[in-house]
């Protein structure tokens, strides 16, 4: 992989990052103390749906694919080979899970029991789990929820030798099967299909050298499936806002899946030699990870505050919908920056050496 790639992917997945933070930042007909809140579909709803459950859709995709295709960047895929990548994820992945799944359980276990901050949860008081509930939250369910991105990486991890032997035999029509899953929102007990469809994707790009370096001189069909992207989930909102299909709705999100992982994919090198070479950005990825794994229960904290000072209406979801995740994103990044520079083994060993 070269240096141009290998670049591309940090600042990629910074972006897809902060478009995870503003994708749990929604807070349309969400419960507050014991009431669900319900707002008319005004600017408000408009936007948060075409951000949230439009706009940011593809960043949990786009991770399983650029996983995938990392993973079998090695074509040769020998047994050797995958007992060691065995080893590696267990550092990267497994120690980094475990932690900050533990982490967020103890969290919400001493925020439940603050005078001043238990009234804002109201779910099952994590002191009266039984053992199976203990197990369950901490193996399975995570409270910090973003980590079932990462339960799921590891999961496919373990099954990689049989996703390898699906992908290099059945080629397309395994990646067709699969699509029907994800299509229809048909997941297996233990893994999501949208996972399995974009790791497999991913290994599938690599294993069979398809080309996914923006040629410039098609600067301007990139910049055309970027337009029809904005029109699919502009589409996609309205007929939402309307409640015109619930089986349009759903077509035109997983088109808007397709055409978005395309789009901005190749906006990376429309904007490169500008925006992306801004040695902000290039830093910013650095701390990727740690956005992650730390923006929640974070940011549902902030939220919960700030809402405790603003009146309830439309506009104050609206304000807390922006802050809330900007707030989360550098609060994450003070605290990475404070952590490596006094607690860098540490750091290193919740972050998977990241």
């Amino acid at each position: 992989m070269n240096q141009y790639l290998s670049q591309k992917i940090k600042v990629v997945s910074l972006f897809a990052m902060i478009m995870v933070v503003f994708l749990h930042s929604y807070n349309i007909d969400i419960k507050q103390g014991q009431n669900i809140l319900v707002f008319q579909k005004d600017f408000n709803w408009f936007l948060q749906n075409f951000i949230s459950n439009g706009l940011t859709r593809i960043a949990v995709p786009l991770f399983f694919c650029i996983s995938g295709y990392l993973f079998v960047l090695n074509e040769k895929y020998e047994i050797s080979e995958f007992i060691l990548k065995i080893e590696k994820r267990m550092r990267t992945l497994v120690v980094p899970y475990l932690f900050w799944s533990v982490f967020g359980i103890l969290l919400y276990l001493l925020l439940q029991n603050l005078p001043y901050s238990q009234g804002f949860f109201t779910k099952k008081q994590i002191v009266d789990y039984n053992f199976s509930e203990w197990i369950d939250a901490i193996f399975v369910n995570p409270i910090p929820y973003q980590l079932w991105f990462l339960r799921d990486l590891i999961i496919m991890v373990i099954i990689s030798p049989l996703i390898y032997f699906l992908v290099k035999k059945l080629k397309l029509f395994y990646l067709a099967v699969i699509f029907l899953f994800w299509f229809f929102n048909r997941d297996s007990i233990f893994l999501s299909s949208e996972g399995l469809l974009f790791f497999s994707t991913g290994m599938f790009l690599k294993m069979y050298s398809i080309p996914i370096q923006q040629n410039i001189s098609k600067r301007k069909q990139s910049v055309f499936i970027f337009s029809l992207w904005i029109l699919v989930l502009l589409i996609k909102t309205i007929v939402r806002y309307y409640e015109y299909s619930d089986i349009l709705d759903i077509v035109l999100l997983k088109l808007s899946i397709l055409i978005g992982i395309v789009a901005f994919w190749n906006v990376y090198d429309i904007g490169y030699s500008s925006l992306f070479k801004n040695k902000i950005f290039q830093k910013m990825a650095n701390y990727s990870f740690f956005i992650y794994v730390f923006h929640e229960p974070m940011l549902t904290i902030i939220k919960k505050g700030v809402f405790a000072l603003l009146p309830k209406i439309s506009l104050s979801y609206l304000i807390v919908y922006f802050i809330a995740p900007i707030l989360a994103i550098i609060i994450c990044i003070i605290l990475s920056k404070l952590l490596k520079s006094y607690l860098l083994y540490p750091y290193k060993i919740i972050t998977g050496n990241r």
